[in-house]
C-alpha cells in the first residue's frame, strides 16, 4: 500500500461527531447541521480537482453509538470509493480494534487509524503517538498526536496578536523541528501529523492555513489536514470567502506534491545536538531544537547511541544536552573534534583542557583554547532551553554562517541540500507584521551559480537577481507573500 502517495484530510461528519460536539460548550444547531451533511456524498464534489484522495473518518470511540455512525457512514464511503479515494477510519483507543477493524474491512475502508497498541492483523493500521521516545522502533509510518497548530501564539482571551516576551519576538509554534527528529531517530517512510486550527470565533485565515502546510511539508511530513467549523459551514453554503480559503488550501497542496524531491534533501547543520532525547534528557534537548529552529541556527542530530560512529564532518560546534557524560569512546571522539577546531560545549563536570580564554564571552561557561578548536564548560546545570539555544549560537559564533536572510521580519528558515550536494533549497515562511516588508536578499558562504524563487501562488519559479560579495553570493527575491522556496544550484 502506497502511504506515501496519500493526501489525507481529517472529515468530521455523522453522529458520533455530533454527539461529540454536544459535549462541547458553546456547539449550535448549526454545526450539527454542517456535520451532518458532511456525511451526504455530494459534499464528496468538494476535493475533485484537489490533492486530497483520502479521508480520515471517526470510526469508532467504544461507545453504544458505534453501530449507528457507521451505518450512517456507508453511503459516504461507497461514493468515496466511487470516485477513487482511500477512506481511513479513526478508531479510539477505548474501542474494541478487532471489532472495529472487522466493520471497517466490511464497509471498505482501506485503513484504520489509532494510538491503540494491541497488534493486529488483516488490515493495514496506522499508529499515532504522543511525542516521546522512550521506545525506538524502527517503523514506516508515523503519526504525531501532539503536533500544534504552526505560526504566532495568539492569545484570544487578552486580545493581542501574539504571545511574546516583554522585549522580544512573538512566539512562534512549529512541527518542523520535531519532524526532523523523528527522521533521525525512528526513519519512518511517512510521518502524519494531527492538529486543528484554533477555535478563534470565526474562520481561520487563508494565509494560516497555509502556514500550517508548508511548516509541515518543508520538514517531510504531511499534515492531515482539517478545517475550522466555520470554513466547513462556509464550503457546505457555498460562501465565496470560504471557497476561496479551500482553494488556496488545495494550491498549497499541489504545490509540496509537485516538489517531494525537496522532503529527501538533507539539512544543513552547523552544529550538532548531542542526547539520547528520552527520559529526563526529553525536555530540555526537545525543547532546544525547537528554539534553535525559531531563532535560524542550522543544527544536526545526533543521537548519543549512534553518534561514535558518524562524522562530524562540516560541524562547525557541538553541543552535548544529557546531564550524564558519555561512554568514554564518545567523549574522547568529542574532544577530538575541539581539538580539531571544533567548539565542544558541555554540561558542568566535564574535564576543562587547554588554556583559559580570558578574552572570550564567558558567564555562564568557561571557554578554552584546546588545540585548534574551543571547549566550552558549563559552570551551572543546563536548564534555561532559551539561553542554552542562544549561548550555544553565540559561543560558536556568526562567523561561520552559512547563510544569512535580510528583510525577512518574522519568519523562520529552513536550508537542505541534495545528497550530492549540487543543489539545494531555502525554505522561508514569513509571518505576519503590520510593517511594510522590504525586498528579501539572502547570502551563502557557498558560491552557488543560480538560483530560483519558488512561491505557491505562481505558476513558474522567478530567477533570482545573483551578486559576488567578498565573503560569498547575495540573491535579491520579489515579494514574497508568505512562503518561498528559493532553490539554489551549483
Amino acid at each position: 500500500m502506497d502511504l506515501d502517495g496519500w493526501v489525507p484530510m481529517r472529515w468530521p461528519c455523522g453522529p458520533l461527531e455530533i454527539e461529540r460536539g454536544k459535549r462541547r460548550e458553546g456547539f449550535t444547531a448549526r454545526e450539527a447541521d454542517t456535520l451532518a451533511q458532511w456525511c451526504e456524498p455530494r459534499v464528496l464534489e468538494l476535493v475533485a480537482g484537489t490533492p486530497v484522495n483520502c479521508l480520515v473518518v471517526t470510526w469508532a470511540e467504544g461507545s453504544v453509538g458505534d453501530e449507528a455512525h457507521q451505518q450512517a457512514l456507508l453511503p459516504l464511503v461507497a461514493a468515496a470509493r466511487g470516485r477513487g479515494l482511500t477512506v481511513v477510519g479513526w478508531v479510539e483507543g477505548g474501542a474494541d480494534l478487532q471489532r472495529a477493524a472487522g466493520k471497517a474491512q466490511a464497509a471498505g475502508l482501506s485503513a484504520i487509524a489509532t494510538e491503540s497498541h494491541e497488534p493486529l492483523a488483516g488490515l493495514e493500521v496506522l499508529r499515532f503517538r504522543k511525542r516521546g521516545f522512550a521506545a525506538r522502533p524502527r517503523v514506516a509510518f508515523f503519526g504525531d498526536l501532539d503536533a500544534v497548530w504552526p505560526g504566532m501564539r495568539v492569545d484570544p482571551a487578552s486580545g493581542v496578536d501574539a504571545v511574546s516576551g516583554p522585549t522580544g519576538p512573538p512566539w512562534l509554534d512549529s512541527n518542523a523541528w520535531h519532524v526532523r527528529l523523528v527522521h533521525s531517530l525512528v526513519e519512518p517512510k511517512v510521518v502524519w501529523l494531527s492538529f486543528d486550527p484554533p477555535d478563534l470565533g470565526q474562520p481561520s485565515s487563508s494565509t494560516s492555513y497555509a502556514q500550517a502546510i508548508a511548516d509541515t511539508e518543508i520538514g517531510g511530513a504531511r499534515w492531515v489536514v482539517s478545517l475550522d467549523p466555520h470554513l466547513r459551514l462556509g464550503l457546505v453554503e457555498r460562501r465565496a470567502s470560504a471557497l476561496e480559503t479551500w482553494t488556496g488550501i488545495g494550491r498549497g497542496l499541489a504545490f509540496f506534491g509537485a516538489h517531494r524531491a525537496w522532503a529527501s534533501y538533507l539539512p544543513a547543520g552547523q552544529l550538532g545536538v548531542v542526547s539520547d532525547y528520552a527520559g529526563p534528557n526529553e525536555f530540555l534537548s526537545f525543547e532546544v531544537l525547537n528554539l534553535l529552529a525559531r531563532q535560524g541556527s542550522l543544527y544536526r542530530v545526533l543521537e548519543k547511541g549512534r553518534a561514535l560512529g558518524v562524522p562530524f564532518d562540516g560541524l562547525d560546534g557541538i553541543l552535548y544536552v544529557d546531564q550524564a557524560p558519555p561512554g568514554a569512546d564518545l567523549v574522547r571522539k568529542l574532544y577530538a573534534f575541539a581539538e580539531g577546531g571544533g567548539t565542544l560545549i558541555t554540561p558542568p563536570g566535564w574535564e576543562e583542557r587547554g588554556v583559559r580564554d580570558d578574552d572570550a564571552w564567558r558567564p555562564p561557561f568557561g571557554v578554552f583554547r584546546y588545540g585548534n578548536g574551543r571547549l566550552a564548560v558549563a559552570r551551572a546545570e543546563l536548564e534555561d532551553p532559551q539561553r542554552l539555544a542562544e549561548d550555544a549560537q553565540i559561543l560558536m559564533s556568526h562567523r561561520h554562517d552559512q547563510v544569512r536572510v535580510w528583510n525577512a521580519g518574522t519568519a523562520q528558515h529552513h536550508l537542505a541540500t541534495s545528497r550530492d550536494g549540487r543543489c539545494g533549497v531555502l525554505h522561508t515562511l514569513l509571518f505576519p507584521s503590520p510593517y511594510r516588508r522590504m525586498p528579501m536578499t539572502v547570502w551563502f558562504r557557498r558560491p552557488w551559480a543560480k538560483a530560483r524563487v519558488f512561491t505557491v501562488e505562481a505558476e513558474e519559479p522567478a530567477p533570482a537577481g545573483r551578486s559576488e560579495v567578498e565573503t560569498g553570493v547575495e540573491f535579491h527575491l520579489p515579494h514574497v507573500p508568505v512562503y518561498c522556496a528559493l532553490e539554489v544550484s551549483a
